[in-house]
């Protein structure tokens, strides 16, 4: 199927769902409510979306991406948001990130690394330690011995890093710019009842963060990047950063994702 047709099938399911959404509302169930329901495209594939108007969020029902409704950066990503890291186990965590890369990509010394949102530096610090040629792109202006470069760089990258930063953006097309043979992606995992009940889940953060992802609204960015294969997914920083207890029930805390353009021979 191409791109167009695709597009074009996924904007009428969610007409559809919208469809069928507003039919129902009225019964006090929904946590909808039907004059204030407004049509919006979806961040990620376009498709029309209903708005749930207690804690502005929308949903997808295409792709099932959630997202702010208004996409509006509320957070000051100043000296102090950067220096939050310093006291955390960022080596240890570093140290998980590189190994799962490793065990899956196997980068050669002189592989190029950019880290988009890189924080204090500590993963490409430990990327540097093995050998890499490391960048960052971040909004702070903190020095942290990091060499930067901006979204219209020309350089191109064996891999680039989105560790807890993409959904921080309030859109996408400054990433897809970016020239890379492999991506990285870690993202709070988003409970099934982050529309019912944001508060009770830790990584709800209005202003901050914008995106809550599925994987198939994931997948759907990284497709449109131009990464058209799942090289293999997880939960490897949860040694670290734990599991979490959602409904009192373990629920899954970091999902970890790494994408290429194709296939990758282990050989």
């Amino acid at each position: 199927m191409t791109d167009t047709k695709l597009d074009e099938e996924l904007r009428n399911r969610g007409e559809d769902v919208v469809e069928l959404l507003e039919a129902s509302l009225g019964d006090g169930d929904s946590g909808l409510s039907a004059p204030r329901i407004k049509h919006l495209d979806c961040p990620v594939c376009g498709a029309l979306c209903t708005r749930h108007t207690d804690n502005n969020l929308s949903l997808c029902a295409a792709c099932g991406h959630i997202f702010q409704t208004d996409l509006a950066v509320t957070i000051s990503y100043d000296a102090c948001y950067a220096h939050q890291y310093d006291s955390r186990p960022v080596r240890e965590m570093s140290e998980v990130r590189w190994n799962f890369i490793q065990s899956h990509l196997t980068l050669r010394v002189g592989s190029r690394i950019l880290d988009v949102g890189y924080g204090n530096g500590a993963f490409l610090k430990r990327a540097r330690d093995a050998g890499m040629r490391i960048h960052g792109i971040d909004v702070h202006s903190e020095d942290f011995g990091i060499p930067t470069v901006d979204f219209d760089t020309e350089l191109e990258f064996d891999l680039v890093c989105f560790f807890d930063s993409i959904e921080h953006f309030p859109q996408f097309d400054p990433i897809f710019r970016l020239r890379a043979g492999s991506a990285i992606v870690s993202i709070p995992n988003t409970p099934p009842s982050l529309l019912a009940a944001p508060q009770a889940w830790r990584h709800y953060k209005p202003g901050e963060h914008l995106h809550y992802f599925s994987r198939t609204s994931l997948d759907r960015v990284m497709r449109r990047w131009g990464f058209t294969y799942k090289l293999t997914e997880g939960f490897p920083e949860d040694q670290l950063r734990g599991k979490l207890v959602i409904d009192q029930k373990p629920a899954d805390n970091i999902y970890t994702a790494i994408y290429t353009r194709g296939k990758v021979s282990t050989a």
